[in-house]
């Protein structure tokens, strides 16, 4: 069996998202919603819509900045 080249790697896979959230990029409840990040936790989605992760990871957000509802799929 021949060993791959550079060439014939497969490329590196990019994140389509990035944040300054790193735990909100790996939590089970993000959601993507017009090239954003948004958090769709059903207790910090109040207004049933996800929300930013600026306002969610605020002090007074739903999910506060120690990432209150942070819901980790390796967890499980």
């Amino acid at each position: 069996m021949a060993a791959l080249s550079r060439a014939d790697a497969p490329p590196p896979t990019a994140r389509p998202v990035i944040t300054l959230f790193r735990a909100c990029e790996l939590c089970a409840h993000s959601t993507t919603q017009g090239g954003r990040l948004m958090c769709n936790s059903p207790a910090v989605c109040l207004s049933g819509r996800p929300e930013v992760l600026d306002a969610a990871r605020a002090p007074c957000g739903g999910c506060g900045p120690n990432a209150r509802h942070l819901d980790m799929p390796g967890w499980r």
